[in-house]
């Protein structure tokens, strides 16, 4: 057993790491759900029962954030890596779930029926963000695995935080054009257009937040 593994079986009931991989776990089912109620907002569908689902997995991550919390030790002297650099992967992480939490609050206020124009870019959004998540999760199973001792899915890892990235950037580039198209809604109210934009971003964020925590989890522990 190498030095870091036997300090950490001395020090934790489970290995800090594995614990991050299970709090990565439960963000994903939080999107999964995310992604569930963005599909039953553009069809108009009731998405109570799938809010409670995001409520509930956002919740359960949250508990595994703050084992995490209480069992990083606080000097690095016994941690293979900077706690603060565990900290930042943590947080974004679990940013994943929050705003997608934040996005189908907001999208229950407001029940409405979307324009031709917004449905079209919503649904490119929403494409988007699900192949995101598919590599997010995949990338989460993965680092499980090479945490186990599968050093050859190293190069997987890494082709998924570029697919992530590219999926970002087309999720942030569709979220403008959103934007752009609320704008030009000359029968909507001013309300309902500010509400929709905030959706959008808020959206937008979980993307963004899917790409930072995966460059950190590649740059952490494959180095």
């Amino acid at each position: 057993m190498g030095f870091w593994k036997r300090v950490g079986a001395l020090l934790f009931e489970q290995p800090p790491t594995t614990l991050f991989v299970e709090h990565g776990k439960k963000v994903c089912r939080a999107t999964e759900y995310l992604l569930l109620v963005m599909e039953a907002f553009a069809q108009g569908d009731d998405f109570v029962s799938l809010k409670a689902e995001v409520d509930r997995w956002e919740h359960e991550a949250d508990q595994i954030k703050h084992q995490i919390r209480k069992k990083l030790p606080r000097s690095d002297l016994f941690l293979p890596m900077a706690r603060g650099d565990l900290m930042d992967l943590l947080w974004q992480q679990d940013e994943i779930a929050d705003k997608a939490q934040d996005a189908v609050h907001l999208l229950s206020l407001l029940p409405l029926t979307l324009p031709q124009e917004l449905g079209e870019i919503w649904s490119q959004i929403a494409t988007g963000v699900r192949r995101s998540q598919r590599a997010y999760c995949e990338l989460i199973e993965s680092l499980e695995r090479h945490l186990k001792g599968e050093r050859q899915l190293a190069g997987r890892m890494r082709e998924l935080l570029a697919e992530i990235g590219e999926e970002e950037h087309g999720v942030s580039t569709a979220e403008d054009r959103f934007v752009e198209a609320i704008y030009r809604q000359r029968d909507m109210d001013a309300f309902t257009k500010i509400h929709l934009v905030e959706v959008a971003r808020t959206v937008g964020q979980v993307a963004g937040h899917m790409e930072n925590a995966a460059g950190r989890i590649c740059l952490l522990f494959l180095g």
